[in-house]
């Protein structure tokens, strides 16, 4: 905004423009807090123009006032803001992951609510995601009392009348009631409470932790005749801690490492990482950056592999925590060779995860 023309006054930055042939001056301030006040002056009588504020002024005069006004706002608007559809940048971070993993881009039904946005399968036009517009004050845990952050009621930033983003998300009754005594997750804003829940888009839960709560959501509106019980773009890969120290390798490359490639792997989806024995148990959660890549042969043993993946690490468990025994009793096994996570031992891990956050 300085560089094109705004100046520091008074705890804000104020932009004055003439235009009409001089006759009428524009202003332009813009609070610390973002607020925006703008303002046209008759540099002939030195008072506001009001008339382009009224409805019923549609004179040519006035109309000409009135756009010469809108002219210079659009020059400062395509200059110095970059155009987003929601408020909050998590959620704009949000819904570009979306139309990239799911190739659903944000859509806007309802003219009376223009920031509320859907997504859906393309598979059956169902929605997996909404988000939406709310009081604070109307969110609630499941267990039914309204939210409250440090702060409140003295912070009137965060009081019940603000209005935040939520997105909204399908989660199987059994898990709603967890995941909704969470920090950041609420019963469902507008939907059915026994199947939805509502997130807020403040960063209070990590990207991370909301994708994983979509791809769950996902599943559950697909179309079941390709959903079926396994998830979209959750896989199990094995390794073997007796030929390959997956820890130094990743501690050495910054956390981010190739792997030999099965199956339809895609980038975006997950890998978690079977550990063999000695440790028996899922060990590492990763995001797939890159696939069919060229494979180097970067295990020795590997044979036959013709393409390779570039993997992220994204959280270590210890043995302890997702050990053969919980796998089992969730619907996996043994993993001896890259396969789709079942749906319910991925709703189970989601499930713990989110019982040590509380």
């Amino acid at each position: 905004m300085r560089p094109f023309g705004f100046a520091e006054t008074e705890g804000m930055l104020e932009y004055r423009e003439d235009f009409m042939d001089g006759q009428f001056e524009a202003l332009l301030q813009v609070a610390e807090d973002g607020s925006i006040r703008g303002c046209v002056t008759d540099l002939d009588t030195g008072e506001e123009y009001l008339p382009i504020r009224a409805r019923d002024q549609i004179g040519g005069f006035v109309g000409s006032v009135r756009e010469g006004y809108l002219a210079v706002l659009a020059r400062i608007r395509d200059a110095c803001f970059v155009p987003v559809d929601f408020m909050y940048d998590q959620a704009n971070r949000i819904a570009a992951a979306l139309e990239q993993k799911y190739g659903s881009p944000a859509e806007f039904p309802w003219e009376k609510y223009p920031g509320n946005g859907t997504f859906k399968c393309l598979s059956n036009g169902k929605w997996y995601a909404a988000i939406l517009t709310v009081a604070f004050g109307k969110l609630k845990h499941a267990e039914g009392q309204r939210q409250v952050r440090p702060g409140m009621p003295d912070d009137p930033a965060h009081d019940a009348d603000t209005i935040v983003e939520v997105i909204n998300l399908k989660s199987d009754p059994d898990l709603i009631p967890t995941l909704a005594s969470a920090p950041g997750i609420y019963t469902a804003w507008h939907m059915n409470k026994k199947h939805w829940l509502s997130v807020i888009l403040d960063d209070t839960l990590t990207d991370a932790q909301l994708m994983a709560l979509i791809d769950a959501s996902f599943r559950l509106v697909e179309d079941k005749k390709t959903a079926a019980h396994v998830t979209g773009g959750v896989w199990m890969i094995p390794s073997n801690p007796k030929v390959y120290d997956i820890d130094t390798e990743f501690a050495e490359a910054g956390g981010v490492i190739e792997w030999h490639q099965h199956n339809n792997i895609r980038p975006g989806d997950e890998v978690y990482i079977y550990s063999a024995a000695p440790n028996s148990a899922l060990m590492y959660r990763c995001e797939v950056e890159a696939s069919d890549l060229a494979y180097h042969g970067m295990f020795m043993e590997s044979k036959g592999y013709e393409r390779a993946m570039r993997i992220r690490l994204i959280e270590k468990y210890s043995k302890e925590k997702f050990p053969l025994s919980f796998l089992k009793a969730h619907g996996g096994s043994v993993v001896r060779s890259a396969r789709r996570m079942p749906q319910e031992l991925l709703e189970a891990i989601l499930k713990r995860n989110m019982e040590d956050d509380i």
